[in-house]
């Protein structure tokens, strides 16, 4: 790769679209967990939320997941008035990388329940294993306690979050974000087939 293919990876990934488009999902993740969150308990709390750190890590992949989910819980802590617990906060960032490195799996599906498991094994190792672990230390009490607590929570923000994920990611809305990770190989096989057949046609 020579240097001006280097500058247009770099500008790639860190143009001025993937940037808006990350910092509305930033947004959405904040306004879903304060506006349509139910509370059920001192350390549940079933919202859609996630939805958007995992639709960051689908399109851009593991490294804006991640940096999605971290900035979203920031920021979600400060507007709520309280300090963060980083324990706390890299089960987003875990959740955005997890996605990210996950994603080809949704590349070549279009079946939910290919996306439901998916998001299960997400929420499986964010939301129920290490939130339940990060609370124990948070509070000092046993893991059990709030692993048990925390399986309906899972279940229920799995199927929430996989109606959410499956209709946004096969919606208009993945054509319309364009710049992500997925839609380049796509694009850049559109091209290599235009100009291989470009030079068919100049041979014949």
């Amino acid at each position: 790769m020579d240097q001006k293919e280097r500058k247009k990876a770099g500008s790639d990934w860190w143009s001025a679209r993937k940037l808006t488009v990350m910092g509305v999902l930033v947004a959405l993740h904040i306004v879903a967990n304060r506006l349509l969150g139910i509370d059920l308990g001192p350390s549940l709390r079933l919202t859609i939320s996630s939805s958007f750190v995992m639709l960051a890590g689908f399109w851009f992949g593991p490294v804006s997941g991640g940096l999605v989910g971290g900035v979203a819980d920031l920021l979600g802590c400060v507007l709520d008035g309280y300090a963060p617990f980083l324990l706390l906060t890299v089960s987003p960032v875990l959740m955005g990388v997890l996605a990210g490195l996950l994603a080809p799996v949704l590349r070549r599906s279009k079946n939910i329940f290919v996306f439901g498991f998916v998001v299960a094994v997400i929420t499986f190792f964010t939301t129920f294993l290490y939130s339940s672990w990060s609370f124990s230390v948070l509070y000092g009490s046993s893991f059990w306690v709030y692993a048990s607590a925390r399986g309906m929570q899972a279940i229920f923000s799995m199927v929430l979050n996989t109606l959410v994920v499956y209709s946004l990611y096969l919606s208009p809305v993945t054509e319309i974000v364009g710049g992500a990770v997925m839609h380049r190989g796509k694009q850049e096989g559109g091209l290599l087939f235009k100009r291989s057949q470009g030079r068919e046609d100049r041979k014949q």
